[in-house]
């Protein structure tokens, strides 16, 4: 271990080292790694990103899903381009997860949209059901508007309808 300015190696085994490298013991033969703290932190940060892990459109619908499924709104919506579930027409939160078995599939890719098919399984009957992603601030997100228009196309005529 050494002290902090790296020249000679502290008295107590590095027990007090500070500044900003953190120890890490290596794998071969008990060797010490010396690893800039900042480093570590940023790595930890990026690994606690809240969504990071929709790094895919099916992961997006996946995380979605198990949200509304669980009774998470908040966290739903935050999977969602449009943050906010106001309005949305879909009805998964009426399920539990332990209703069905969810499968999800890519089936459409271009640049930066993407649709996923989910299919809800429960015995031997099975609902399959669009859902529209988005890639946006760096990741997959369920785009719910494009979505509501995946499942109704004359959505526009109906919402109109309803304003007169």
């Amino acid at each position: 271990m050494w002290c902090r300015e790296g020249r000679m190696p502290c008295k107590d085994g590095g027990k007090q080292l500070q500044g900003n490298r953190a120890p890490l013991r290596g794998a071969s033969r008990g060797a010490d790694i010396m690893v800039p703290g900042l480093t570590c932190a940023a790595l930890l940060f990026l690994a606690l990103l809240p969504g990071c892990s929709s790094s895919t459109p099916q992961n997006a619908v996946r995380e979605f899903l198990a949200a509304r499924m669980g009774g998470e709104a908040e966290r739903a919506a935050s999977l969602t381009v449009e943050r906010d579930l106001t309005g949305y027409l879909g009805g998964e939160d009426q399920f539990s997860s332990s209703d069905f078995t969810v499968e999800v599939e890519l089936t459409e890719l271009k640049n930066d949209r993407a649709v996923v098919t989910a299919r809800f399984i429960r015995g031997d009957e099975e609902v399959s059901v669009p859902y529209a992603c988005r890639y946006v601030g760096g990741r997959w997100q369920v785009a719910l508007r494009e979505t509501e228009r995946l499942w109704w196309p004359d959505i526009q005529l109906l919402e109109k309808a309803d304003k007169e």
